[in-house]
């Protein structure tokens, strides 16, 4: 049985980062240094995902606390 081929890790999926300077879009893996393809400018926005995050939360207030009592 071979055991280094079961732990290997999963590959990363290249992040895009759009670059502060000449807004173009880069993909950077982990290791990859954090730099426009471009024009070598060195800040990077992470570009927002497309995926539906929803987040809840219950907000009662100490009246409506009181009220259901």
């Amino acid at each position: 049985m071979d055991t280094q081929k079961d732990l290997q890790p999963p590959k990363q999926q290249p992040m895009i980062y759009i670059c502060g300077e000449c807004h173009t879009e880069n993909e950077i893996k982990a290791r990859d240094p954090i730099r426009c393809r471009e024009c070598g400018y060195r800040i990077m926005y992470k570009k927002r995902t497309k995926r539906c995050i929803l987040y809840m939360s219950v907000c009662v207030s100490k009246i409506e606390c009181e009220t259901m009592l």
